[in-house]
């Protein structure tokens, strides 16, 4: 009997408003995201500065057991850097009724960044 419930799709379309600690060139956003033990990250947008734009979809197992672990979205946006990348923001999502309805295909907004949650394709 397997233990997963199903999965979820994200789609992590764009960060707006973001801070921006450089002067002389604009910074280089992903963003990393985390559920239930997994992590997963969108690739950088080159010089997406404070509005980077990603339209990335990622897909993580849904587990059955309800508890908060598994039902906290964890959204983290950074800056890549030559050395250690800068945390520009995060927040998290509690993704229980998402869960409970089924579906959602709206936008849900963070003060760091939007993103679309559903499992239709774009």
């Amino acid at each position: 009997m397997s233990r997963e419930l199903g999965t979820l799709v994200i789609v992590v379309l764009k960060a707006q408003h973001l801070i921006d600690n450089h002067t002389f060139y604009k910074q280089d956003p992903y963003a990393k995201l985390a559920l239930s033990g997994a992590t997963k990250r969108t690739p950088v947008d080159p010089k997406g500065g404070q509005h980077p734009v990603w339209d990335v979809e990622l897909r993580f197992p849904i587990s059955k057991d309800p508890s908060k672990s598994n039902r906290t979205l964890t959204i983290s946006v950074f800056s890549e850097e030559k050395k250690d990348d800068e945390l520009l923001g995060e927040g998290d999502v509690d993704i229980s009724e998402t869960l409970k309805t089924g579906e959602f295909d709206g936008v849900s907004t963070l003060s760091l960044l939007m993103f679309a949650v559903g499992s239709t394709s774009r």
